[in-house]
């Protein structure tokens, strides 16, 4: 029996010691094979196939190498022990140094020695998700509020100007009527009923009539708007006969209780005429307008 042939035969026993050796020093330790699989990131058959000395089914020699220099160095395992059994158990490749194999990172590498693929943590994939749709459901509610705001601002300032005060109302926009000799005369306020009267030239009949409503035009004030704005109307007495916000298109009639205080809140498209004739309607900046209307 030559040299070579003991080589061969005493390599399946070396690496069988070797495995002994490295189990014994294990459970010396106090360790389980999936404690140091976990340690060592490598899967628990490959710690059982170097503790049995069988390799089958695992990587080339130059990763076997790797990992029981890894697995050695856990276990405290005296260095020059192990290269005495690498020459033993791997007697092809004894010129290459322990410290080369020491360069494969075991966890870097599956059972078959291929490099492991750095799979993308999914969890984290999820949170991203998660703040994507919150992100995109925060601008949302944002665009919609800050819309929703300027809108109601929008909406807000149309209505203080044509809800303007009496205290906002300069005393230089307030003009006043006077009345015609033939407006001084009282007449009552106008009436929508009409009645039925007899006639008083024609005592010899008994017929009768329906006549127009009794309405004196001489002291009617009438005011019409094309626009949604602020109205107020005082009579002579200051008693206040409206003071709100009417509706656009709307026309209003008063009649018996001149002169009578105006103010609008918006100007354009409103019109005033009393006693017939029409009321010129002063514009200003603020588009409001103070008057009486009918005075002396």
């Amino acid at each position: 029996m030559n040299e070579q042939t003991k080589k061969t035969e005493s390599s399946p026993n070396a690496a069988v010691t070797l495995g002994i050796l490295l189990s014994q020093a294990r459970k010396q330790k106090g360790l389980s094979v999936g404690e140091v699989a976990e340690r060592l990131k490598l899967p628990a058959r490959q710690i059982e196939a170097m503790e049995s000395g069988s390799y089958k089914g695992l990587p080339e020699a130059v990763f076997i190498k790797g990992f029981l220099s890894s697995y050695a160095r856990l276990l405290e395992v005296d260095e020059k022990e192990l290269k005495q059994y690498f020459q033993q158990i791997f007697p092809a490749a004894s010129h290459l140094s322990t410290s080369d194999s020491n360069k494969v990172v075991s966890a870097d590498l599956d059972f078959k020695g291929k490099p492991q693929r750095r799979h993308f943590p999914r969890w984290l994939i999820v949170v991203l998700v998660v703040i994507l749709i919150s992100a995109v459901v925060y601008a949302w509610q944002t665009k919609s509020t800050s819309e929703n705001a300027r809108q109601t601002a929008t909406a807000g300032q149309e209505v203080s100007v044509q809800t303007a005060s009496i205290s906002d109302i300069a005393a230089s926009n307030i003009r006043v009527v006077p009345m015609t000799d033939n407006e001084h005369t009282g007449s009552q306020p106008v009436t929508e009923v009409t009645a039925a009267s007899q006639s008083a030239s024609t005592s010899n009949t008994t017929d009768t009539q329906v006549s127009q409503p009794a309405v004196s035009a001489s002291d009617t004030l009438v005011i019409k708007l094309e626009n949604r704005s602020w109205l107020q109307v005082s009579d002579k007495n200051g008693k206040v006969l409206i003071s709100q916000v009417v509706d656009a298109g709307s026309t209003h009639q008063f009649s018996g209780a001149a002169p009578y205080k105006v103010i609008l809140g918006y100007t354009p498209g409103a019109s005033i005429r009393f006693a017939g004739k029409d009321i010129a309607i002063e514009q200003n900046k603020k588009r409001t307008a103070a008057m009486t209307v009918g005075g002396n």
